[in-house]
């Protein structure tokens, strides 16, 4: 009899190991991925970090991190900072499974610091240690609920692209006084010169990959420029310790409609623009990307006719200044 009712009913059929579920899970998103990157990260940003992890001392310095500088920094986390969850910061949690849900991710663990007089978002991730989004109490106290998410989905998107590392990497570089330093820093030679400025020149093509997935998230991703303009104007300084409160939005939208009416070909930037300005212009060029519309089904296209995610790049390239 047990034999009949396991034949006539499907449900007995399908496989509910973990391997299979997680195999499911992640199934959906394999389709946005192209030559080893998802479809929606600037080209730039892969090949750079080929480049880098070729150079002489990047192997010693992301061994460093990777089981040192993350490995603290994800104790200190579960320690002593809160977790967020469905009865601790529900509206937080809320929007980072929206965040995963949009990317077709696994919804990253997020911490609350209240050690830290700043309003910072960043992630951790290795291979020793589950995603985490970190959000600094400052910030969630600082942010409207559209910059909240759209940080937390740029968060997502580094997380998604594998940036970490190279992100911990970066902290020891000494660009500026403001870039986030962790608690515990072990690694303590001499970075190269060709090490150095690699680094540098990712930066510029990883946010541009954040950004793109913070638009992703986004309930309404044509408000990205103004979410940005936004926050920086309000006094916000990102993880690279870069801020631009100076920028105006107006003016930010009017050079965006003239930089996209422009040709490929006839395509050029205002020399004195600061790299931030740069990369929200780069960034923005994402809206008339057919790629953010397959993501985004929900989303009309604001043209109605979109380019491809190569000429999109083409262009993204010109506009950050990496020359194609």
């Amino acid at each position: 009899m047990s034999e009949i009712n396991a034949k006539g009913n499907p449900l007995l059929q399908i496989d509910t190991g973990f391997r299979s579920y997680l195999k499911a899970y992640t199934r959906s998103y394999q389709s946005h991925m192209v030559d080893g990157s998802l479809d929606y990260a600037f080209e730039s940003d892969f090949a750079v970090r080929q480049k880098i992890m070729s150079l002489g001392g990047s192997a010693k310095l992301f061994k460093a991190v990777n089981t040192q500088d993350i490995a603290a920094e994800a104790k200190h986390l579960f320690v002593k900072c809160d977790q967020v969850g469905p009865l601790k910061y529900p509206e937080i949690y809320d929007k980072v499974r929206k965040c995963a849900e949009r990317l077709e991710l696994i919804v990253p663990i997020v911490f609350v610091r209240e050690d830290m007089d700043r309003p910072l978002a960043y992630s951790i991730a290795s291979d020793l240690i589950e995603p985490c989004i970190v959000l600094t109490k400052q910030l969630v106290e600082f942010c409207s609920d559209d910059e909240l998410m759209l940080l937390m989905g740029s968060e997502c998107g580094r997380v998604q692209n594998n940036h970490c590392t190279f992100n911990m990497a970066y902290t020891y570089l000494k660009t500026n006084n403001d870039v986030y330093r962790p608690i515990e820093r072990f690694y303590t030679q001499t970075i190269g010169s060709q090490l150095y400025s690699a680094l540098v020149q990712w930066v510029k093509y990883a946010d541009v990959t954040a950004n793109r997935a913070g638009m992703i998230c986004l309930d309404k991703p044509g408000q990205y420029l103004n979410i940005m303009c936004g926050l920086y104007r309000k006094g916000y300084v990102d993880f690279y310790g870069r801020s631009e409160p100076g920028i105006n939005f107006d003016e930010m939208s009017k050079l965006s409609e003239q930089i996209h009416g422009s040709t490929s070909r006839n395509l050029s930037i205002d020399k004195n623009l600061s790299d931030i300005e740069r990369c929200l212009l780069a960034s923005n060029e994402f809206l008339y990307c057919k790629t953010l519309y397959s993501w985004r089904e929900d989303v009309v296209d604001i043209e109605g006719h979109a380019e491809s995610g190569q000429i999109c790049d083409v262009r993204t390239s010109v506009i950050v200044g990496n020359g194609g």
